[in-house]
Order: C-alpha cells, then sequence, then structure tokens
C-alpha cells in the first residue's frame, strides 16, 4: 500500500520540484506564470471537468449527494469554525481571520487533485475533485474575498456594503470556466443529453495539460514565497493537514457516506492547501508571511502526511 502511494506522488512532487527549481532558477517571469496559469485555470481544467462530468450517468451523479453534503461541511463549516478561533479567540483583525480560514479549510484541488486522484481513482476520481474543485470556488472562495473587502474598507473608514460585495464575488465566481463549465455539464447529464463524440476528443486534448502543467505552475508559485516558521504557521499546517482530514472522516459517519466516495473525501482534505490566500494577502496588506509560509510548509509536510492518509485508508 504504501507502495502504491509512493508511486502515484513521486511523479507529483517531480513536476512540482521542477516548476520549483525554475522558478528559483529565474527561468519564468511574472507574465509568463499568470498565462501558465491562466492556460490551467480558463482552459485545460474547465475541459478535463467537463468531460469527466458528461462521461456520468444521472444515476451516479444523485449518488453522490451525501458526498456533496460532507465535502461543504469540510469546506464551509470548517472555515467558519477556523475564523471563530481566528478572529474571536486570538483576536486578529478580519481579514486576518479570513486568510486564516482559508488556509487550513481550502485544499489545492485545482492544481494537485486531478494527476493526484487519476493515479489513485482513475476517471472516477477526477469527478470528484471537480465537485470538490466548484464547490470551493462558489463558497469558500467568495467569502475569503468578501470577508478581505470588508477589512479594507474597515482600514480605509469607508461603510462596508456587504449585500454588494457578497453578490459580487458570487458573479465574479460563476464567470470563472472552471465554475460555469462543469455546472453546464451537470445540467446536461441530469437531462440525459449526450455529447457528440467530436466534441469529448476537442476538449480530451486541451484538458491533457491539465495535469503536468498544474504541477508546474504550483511549483512556480511557491518559489516566490519565502518559510516564516512560528507557532501560528505550525499550527495551520497542522490544521489544514491533520484536523480537516479528521473532521471529514466525522462527516463521512454523520452523512453515511459510502465507498469509494469516502475515501476520496478524506483524500481530498489532505491536499495541500491552496494558493488563493498567498495571492490575496499581498492585495490586502495583510498575513502575507504567515499566508505564504502555510502554503509552502503544507507541501512539505504532504511527502509524509498524504501517503500516510492513503495508508489509513485502504489504498
Amino acid at each position: 500500500m504504501l507502495l502504491t502511494s509512493l508511486t502515484v506522488l513521486l511523479p507529483v512532487l517531480f513536476v512540482v520540484a521542477l516548476g520549483y527549481w525554475a522558478g528559483r532558477a529565474k527561468k519564468f517571469d511574472a507574465d509568463q506564470v499568470q498565462g501558465i496559469n491562466e492556460l490551467v485555470l480558463d482552459y485545460a481544467l474547465p475541459a478535463i471537468m467537463f468531460v469527466s462530468i458528461t462521461k456520468t450517468t444521472r444515476s451516479e451523479m444523485l449518488a453522490e449527494v451525501p458526498f456533496l453534503i460532507s465535502l461543504l461541511v469540510a469546506f464551509l463549516g470548517f472555515f467558519l469554525i477556523v475564523f471563530c478561533i481566528s478572529f474571536f479567540l486570538l483576536h486578529h483583525s478580519l481579514g486576518e481571520a479570513a486568510l486564516q480560514a482559508n488556509l487550513v479549510s481550502l485544499p489545492s484541488v485545482a492544481f494537485m487533485g486531478i494527476p493526484i486522484f487519476r493515479g489513485l481513482f482513475g476517471e472516477q476520481g477526477v469527478l470528484s475533485i471537480t465537485t470538490a474543485s466548484v464547490l470551493a470556488l462558489v463558497t469558500v472562495a467568495p467569502l475569503t474575498v468578501v470577508l478581505l473587502e470588508v477589512h479594507g474598507q474597515r482600514s480605509g473608514n469607508h461603510a462596508p456594503r456587504v449585500s454588494a460585495l457578497v453578490v459580487g464575488a458570487l458573479e465574479s465566481s460563476f464567470k470563472k470556466p472552471m465554475v460555469w463549465a462543469p455546472l453546464f455539464a451537470a445540467v446536461l447529464v441530469l437531462f440525459d443529453v449526450r455529447v457528440p463524440g467530436e466534441i469529448d476528443a476537442m476538449l480530451t486534448l486541451i484538458g491533457s495539460a491539465t495535469s503536468g502543467a498544474s504541477l508546474f505552475v504550483a511549483g512556480l508559485i511557491i518559489s516566490a514565497y519565502e518559510i516564516k516558521l512560528n507557532f501560528e504557521v505550525i499550527a495551520n499546517v497542522v490544521g489544514k493537514m491533520v484536523a480537516q482530514p479528521a473532521f471529514m472522516v466525522l462527516l463521512i459517519a454523520l452523512f453515511g457516506v459510502q465507498e469509494p466516495f469516502a475515501r476520496e473525501a478524506i483524500l481530498i482534505c489532505a491536499i495541500p492547501t491552496a494558493v488563493l490566500a498567498p495571492l490575496l494577502a499581498p492585495r490586502y496588506r495583510t498575513y502575507e508571511s504567515e499566508a505564504a509560509s502555510t502554503l509552502v510548509l503544507t507541501m512539505l509536510a504532504m511527502v509524509v502526511t498524504f501517503p500516510l492518509a492513503i495508508v489509513l485508508t485502504g489504498g
């Protein structure tokens, strides 16, 4: 089992390390990194998401309902728990609490999920990662942005227009191809509309770039940050890589999630933190070093924690 997990992870870690080396060696400038990032998020990833969903049946999709609920609570519920601890107990500002909650609750499903889950579960795993990505993008991501905007307006002594911020954040999320493309695919499946093979082949071709490009750009992004080690960063890493998967174990029992979805749900939560918080932190000038350090250290912790999670879930 351990050998299987290492076999899946080694190619992933190799490509991330390659991207990290390229970033440290200054092989790509900021505009080039942004271009690769847009290739993944706006073209390749939405394409492979669309294809993976349209290959399922309506009954298979409906069977995912307990899985969907558990993911929603694991992302949004865990975000709210960490936010309350950060804001009320640790006395962080609204922006700091939002970023800390994002770091601990949002896994990097878009960049790292597909290559890992395809190796572990085949195409069924891609469908699960697609579901997780969409849920994250329409819940935790816009909520984080809204809280940061309120934080920014408070700092600037302007009255926050919360309702406008919520609507704007949701509109922004639903305009992203990696949100509307899988949602459109889900509608087609629910109405038993079959996608022609020619379209499937075209989207598969661009979608096949997702795995390698997403991992490479993840390495490029990580290379831009320096590590700052303190108690809070360590707590963030433990919260993301240990506490959230453990929380998912409880949710699986609570909602009666069946295999293989139960195992997939735990492993989704065992993926390192997403890059969103480190990208947002400099824009709002808050929690910058902690966000960057948490991102890098969860990636390093993954070398130990993810194989362990695979073994403990019966892989």
